[in-house]
Formats: structure tokens, C-alpha cells, sequence
């Protein structure tokens, strides 16, 4: 009370109050008592206007903007943590609210933009941070519904984000599901070629299959320098499946009949992607039905049929 604090200075006093009103959301936020908290963060905030108390003022702030996101209301929060000043507003905790609060309200734009400060003032492990933009970032290529808001999307990452294996593959693969141009997919998928094809590649297979079928849907336009590619990358990776699959599926495209059955019937025999291994019997199939076997032809929609 205002005699209890009599005997300090004005401003000694104003923030003891902000603070005891605090201590009192903190209890009510404990107790789940919204109505009650909120009432002592008012009275808090209305504490702290004198300029003297403006650290502290910020540290509510700050804290009202956890409670928001923790109330599942991030516009709440984001409304708060607009109201703080620019320096307090760059500090890691307050980042951190924003992070949470932008995904929740799933602004992904503005939570890659948090991501990457959080990363440059160490905020994560480099793992851990890297492994936040990334998701942020396939996020928003996700959310792009036609190739131009796709190629905005993939023109406002950093420059190390355009060159994550990952980001490339998923970007190529969204262009052509979203019918843009293959050209400008294969043009993504260049930079990461070499990476995710040489022989001691330490990339999964999940993504070299990604990248396959990405390629696989543009074969009716591909060039020579890719076909030359997908030729080398086949005689390095000899034992591939995957590879294998593709050159076949390459080689069918140019009317290569011969090799195109050879690989493809090699491939067929371990492919393990589903897709990839249904695909390749039905490849086969049509290749027996041209040389009029109609016994093989079956075999291979019978095969195709059970994968």
C-alpha cells in the first residue's frame, strides 16, 4: 500500500508495486485464473508508465506475450510484442515468443525472418537451428499455389537455404506438381546433382528418390547435358536401384528399347520405393506389349499389380 511504501523514493515504489502485481499473475497464471491475471497485468502495465520503470515494463510485456502463446492467442501476443521498443524487441527471449507465436498463427514468412536472427545470435545449436529454418522453409514453398508464387517463395530464401539439398529437391518437385516450367526445375536441381548422386553420397535414399521422380516428369523435354548426366551418374552408382530406374525410364523416352528393358529389368528386381517398382513393371509391360509378348506383358502387369 502507499503508506507501506513511504519510506522509499517514488520510483523505488513504483516498481515494487509492478512487481508485486506480477508475483500476483504469475500466482493467478499457476492457478489458471485468466480473469485474475490478467487484471494484475493491467495494473502492472499501468505501474510501469513512469520512465524510470521502462526495463521492467518490458519484462511484463514480455511475459504477457508468453501467456498469449501459452493461451493458444497469437495475435495476443504478437500485438505485445509489436508494443515493445526495438532493442528489447531483438533480444533472444523475445524472439523466442515471436518464433512460437508466428507458427502458431502460421505466418511462416515471418517466422523464417525470427528463425534466422535466433540462428545468428546462437540461439540453437547449429544442428538445431538449421534444422528450424529448413522446416520453416518447406513450409513456405508448401504454401505457394501456383509456379509464380512458388518462384517469389524460392527467390525470398538466403542463399545458403537455396543450395540445402532438401530445399532444392522439394522446391523442383513443387514446381511440377504446380505445372511451371521443367526447365527451371532442372535448373534447381543442378546445384545439388553432384551431391546427392556421387557414389559416396551421404544424402538418403528417400531424397534421391524425390529428386528421381522429379526428373522422371519432365524425360519428354530433358536435354543431352542431362541425358549425359543421368548416364554417368548410372555407371557410378552401378548397383543403384533408383539410378538404374531413371536411366531406364531415360533411355525408354529416346526409343533406346534394348537398354531401356535391360535396365529397367535390372532395376525391377530391387527397387524398394513402391512407386518406383509398380512404374518400372508397367514400363516393362509396355515394352513387351511393342515386341507383341503378350505372355511377358502380362507377367509385368501382374507384377505391378502386386507391388
Amino acid at each position: 500500500t502507499s503508506s507501506d511504501m513511504g519510506g522509499y523514493s517514488a520510483a523505488r515504489a513504483t516498481q515494487l508495486r509492478l512487481l508485486a502485481h506480477l508475483l500476483a499473475a504469475e500466482s493467478a497464471q499457476a492457478l489458471q485464473n485468466k480473469v485474475l491475471r490478467e487484471e494484475h497485468l493491467r495494473l502492472a502495465l499501468e505501474s510501469s508508465s513512469h520512465r524510470s520503470a521502462q526495463e521492467t515494463r518490458e519484462g511484463v510485456q514480455l511475459r504477457a506475450a508468453r501467456w498469449a502463446v501459452e493461451d493458444r492467442d497469437p495475435a495476443a501476443a504478437l500485438e505485445l510484442l509489436n508494443q515493445l521498443p526495438q532493442g528489447a524487441a531483438r533480444r533472444t527471449l523475445a524472439l523466442r515468443t515471436k518464433l512460437r507465436a508466428t507458427r502458431l498463427a502460421r505466418q511462416t514468412a515471418p517466422a523464417l525472418d525470427t528463425a534466422r536472427l535466433l540462428a545468428k545470435h546462437r540461439a540453437f545449436s547449429p544442428a538445431a537451428a538449421q534444422s528450424i529454418v529448413r522446416g520453416l522453409a518447406l513450409e513456405l514453398l508448401s504454401g505457394a499455389h501456383d509456379p509464380a508464387q512458388l518462384q517469389a517463395a524460392w527467390q525470398s530464401l538466403d542463399a545458403s537455404e537455396r543450395v540445402m539439398p532438401e530445399l532444392v529437391i522439394h522446391a523442383a518437385s513443387r514446381l511440377m506438381a504446380l505445372h511451371g516450367d521443367p526447365n527451371l526445375a532442372r535448373s534447381w536441381l543442378l546445384q545439388v546433382w553432384e551431391p546427392v548422386m556421387q557414389p559416396r553420397s551421404e544424402l538418403g535414399d528417400s531424397l534421391r528418390i524425390k529428386l528421381i521422380q522429379v526428373l522422371e516428369q519432365g524425360l519428354d523435354s530433358i536435354d543431352a547435358a542431362w541425358l549425359a548426366r543421368i548416364e554417368i551418374a548410372q555407371q557410378q552408382r552401378p548397383r543403384d536401384a533408383n539410378v538404374q530406374y531413371l536411366a531406364g525410364m531415360a533411355c525408354l523416352k529416346r526409343q533406346l528399347w534394348g537398354k531401356a528393358q535391360q535396365l529397367l529389368s535390372q532395376a525391377a528386381m530391387a527397387l524398394q520405393d513402391a512407386t518406383l517398382h509398380r512404374s518400372a513393371w508397367r514400363a516393362l509391360a509396355l515394352l513387351a506389349e511393342q515386341q507383341e509378348d503378350v505372355d511377358a506383358a502380362a507377367r509385368a502387369y501382374k507384377r505391378a499389380a502386386e507391388v
